[in-house]
């Protein structure tokens, strides 16, 4: 087996990247493993280190580690989904300002910044959603909240917690966000006006949203929230709820479904701002489904997925 470590130096703005480095090598020669180290230079790179190294070692069994936030874990997913080979697993060293998938496992971050537990980990097989305009292993949303992730870093003067995001929230729903949609859910269709749609595999997001508190990894289903456009008024507690998971306190707002495929339209033909583990792309429509199993993660020595 061999360790390959995929570096976005970009990730966690202040943090030493020369350290981490010389961490994962001590803990590399510490447990005996064969590894490589690899940095990143621009967006998309990380899925192309994946393919690559895949390709020049065919025989050989890899576990590729995202060293970054959720955006550096996506790449490296969509590196490993993309090869249809199932002898190379991944996982996570979370050094970014924002890694909300690892909290679908106990122990969340701290578990996974402990290098020896994670270099003798368990790979188990999780779902995945795969859709025409990119993938995601933990979320992907259309509407307000994509549009939020869009516009949050016009605010990043305030730092990378909670507040950019908030205050993007606020521009967005004193503008009255909502859009028409014609939604196809395993041949079901639904149209109508909608603020946002959530999709979800994974529970968290945003540094703090948890819109679906029993989402499951393992399950083979998207959970999709339907949230209608509200008046400026009620906007508020609808956020408040939808944070918290409280869907169900507001059935006339926010519809809960499960379902294996979904296809999503813009009835006015423009461009809808799609969210893909917080990377955003822009298009007309989108199609996805909920792939059951298709990729082997890594989970740190002792830990195990939230049920």
């Amino acid at each position: 087996m061999r360790h390959i470590f995929i570096v976005n130096p970009r990730a966690g703005h202040d943090l030493d990247h020369a350290a981490v480095i010389q961490n994962i090598e001590a803990a590399c020669r510490r447990n005996h493993a064969e590894y490589d180290i690899y940095l990143t230079s621009h967006a998309g790179h990380a899925t192309k280190i994946v393919q690559s190294v895949a390709a020049a070692q065919p025989d050989k069994e890899l576990v590729f580690y995202a060293c970054g936030g959720d955006g550096t874990l996506n790449e490296v997913a969509a590196g490993v989904a993309a090869l249809e080979d199932h002898r190379c697993a991944f996982t996570v060293y979370p050094i970014g300002t924002r890694n909300d998938f690892v909290k679908m496992f106990k122990g969340g971050r701290e578990a996974f910044r402990q290098l020896d537990d994670l270099l003798n980990g368990k790979a188990v097989d999780i779902d995945y959603i795969r859709s025409d305009c990119g993938c995601s292993i933990n979320i992907l949303s259309v509407g307000l909240d994509a549009e939020i992730a869009k516009d949050k870093d016009k605010f990043s003067f305030f730092g990378t917690g909670m507040l950019p995001y908030c205050l993007a929230a606020v521009g967005g729903v004193l503008r009255g966000f909502g859009k028409k949609y014609a939604i196809n859910m395993d041949g079901k269709q639904i149209d109508g006006e909608f603020t946002l749609i959530f999709v979800g595999n994974g529970r968290y997001y945003g540094g703090g949203f948890c819109p679906v508190d029993h989402s499951a990894l393992q399950d083979g289903l998207l959970d999709v929230l339907l949230v209608k456009k509200v008046s400026r008024l009620k906007a508020a507690a609808l956020v408040a709820k939808y944070k918290a998971g409280r869907y169900r306190e507001i059935p006339e707002y926010i519809t809960h479904y499960q379902a294996k495929t979904l296809s999503i339209y813009s009835t006015t033909n423009e461009n809808m701002c799609i969210n893909l583990d917080g990377e955003i792309v822009e298009s007309s429509h989108l199609n996805l489904r909920i792939e059951p199993g298709r990729l082997r993660f890594v989970m740190p020595r002792g830990a195990d997925i939230l049920e």
